[in-house]
């Protein structure tokens, strides 16, 4: 009786803290977190076919978090509020997501813990596969000051450099430099030169406007790099952080692409609505679109057309999946499209339904199964397998999509 009191506790609280999201608890609250081995369902012919025609050294999931809570001395920042809170919906968030990267108990080694668990769902990848890292910074205010009150959590660029060094077989990794610090000119080299393939930001959560003065100037950096931007666009309902959802418009990814910044809008923007800023300049007089809508109104502009990419992190989310049959539809779309995880979020249970992915036809029935199974073993591989296997009136996801390297591989001197 203690245990269904608790459960049900749990429950409420877990709908409390996916608030404004759709969720499922087909699969439960938490994730099984089985330990690596030859699992069944790494043999089931839907994970086998969905190789095929496909090479595995091309297949960079461009869109992987790391996390941790940074006791152990790895740099890794957690803010107090979400490390130790105080409601019960901030607990069992906070065990959703540590749940979903299967660190451990242990917190003290937690760290080491998720970073070991990526490295051994990266190992049950074909030879070849990898996954890329993504370091994630503070905010910061426009003067250059460091933010860690309105920092959800920061992973510092040594870190996701360090592992990715370690295994070069399995990793690769993406830089995080916020625009506003002092020395964001001077650490983008750094990381260019430590081997970054991209530069991450999550303007939102840290606080980034895309139209800065800081900015631009951090754009002819990329540029003259040649290294990509890959911006969160869209509502963001995973970090808080800065609180920022006004930063979020695709329609400010105008500036890095008119500063001739390869631009991958993650997510393709796929959630929310902002003000058609193309319409109006003023956002209170503005209509409200889709972010959906206005990504693909940049989509079709012919002078984007070698610059702005989608990656299609999260798109097959409960909260998230009325967008999967455009995406797929959108055949001028596919050269554009890269895949990405954003793990450890498959792993989060309550915000996929495999089921409900069935029911709007975009699934075989056959293939519910086997992917709630894969979910339990390998969130990794269970969205590339999900995206394989995606279909939408004959429309399916092109092999490109998922062999992503060659667009990582061209950043100066790498090529």
């Amino acid at each position: 009786m203690r245990r269904r009191r608790f459960l049900g506790a749990a429950a409420a609280a877990a709908a409390a803290a996916l608030a404004g999201c759709r969720y499922s608890f087909e699969q439960g609250l938490f994730n099984e977190c089985r330990a690596p081995g030859a699992h069944r369902v790494l043999r089931e012919p839907l994970v086998r076919a969905a190789w095929d025609g496909i090479d595995p050294a091309r297949v960079w999931d461009c869109h992987v978090h790391l996390f941790g809570n940074g006791r152990s001395g790895s740099g890794i920042y957690l803010n107090p509020g979400f490390d130790r809170p105080s409601t019960l919906a901030g607990q069992v968030r906070r065990a959703m997501f540590f749940n979903a990267a299967c660190g451990g108990e242990d917190e003290e080694r937690l760290d080491a813990g998720v970073a070991r668990r990526i490295a051994h769902l990266a190992d049950e990848l074909p030879a070849g596969a990898k996954a890329m890292l993504l370091a994630f910074d503070f905010a910061h205010d426009p003067d250059g000051t460091r933010r860690e009150d309105i920092t959800t959590f920061a992973v510092p660029d040594a870190c996701a450099a360090a592992l990715a060094r370690a295994r070069p077989d399995r990793f690769e990794w993406i830089a995080s430099v916020h625009p506003y610090r002092r020395d964001a000119l001077a650490a983008l080299e750094s990381a260019r030169a430590a081997g970054a393939r991209a530069v991450k930001w999550l303007p939102q959560a840290m606080g980034i406007d895309l139209a800065h003065a800081k900015s631009r100037a951090f754009y002819a950096a990329l540029a003259r790099l040649d290294l990509p931007l890959l911006v969160h666009v869209g509502e963001e309902q995973a970090v808080e952080g800065a609180g920022r959802h006004d930063l979020g418009n695709p329609l400010m990814l105008r500036h890095p692409l008119e500063a001739g910044v390869r631009v991958i809008g993650a997510h393709c923007a796929n959630l929310g609505e902002s003000p058609d800023l193309d319409a109006d300049a003023d956002p209170a007089r503005a209509p409200r679109l889709r972010n959906f809508d206005l990504f693909a109104r940049l989509m079709r502009e012919p002078r984007y057309a070698k610059l702005l990419h989608g990656d299609l992190s999260a798109v097959t989310q409960a909260n998230r999946a009325e967008t999967v049959p455009a995406i797929l539809a959108t055949t001028p779309w596919h050269g554009r499209l890269l895949n990405g995880s954003d793990y450890p979020l498959p792993g989060i249970m309550p915000v996929f339904s495999v089921q409900g992915l069935a029911r709007d036809g975009l699934l075989e029935d056959s293939a519910v199964a086997v992917l709630q199974e894969l979910r339990h073993v390998n969130p990794l591989l269970f969205d590339f397998v999900l995206k394989r296997s995606l279909s939408w009136k004959g429309a399916r996801l092109p092999a490109k999509v998922f062999e992503t390297r060659g667009f990582f591989d061209r950043a100066a001197g790498r090529a």
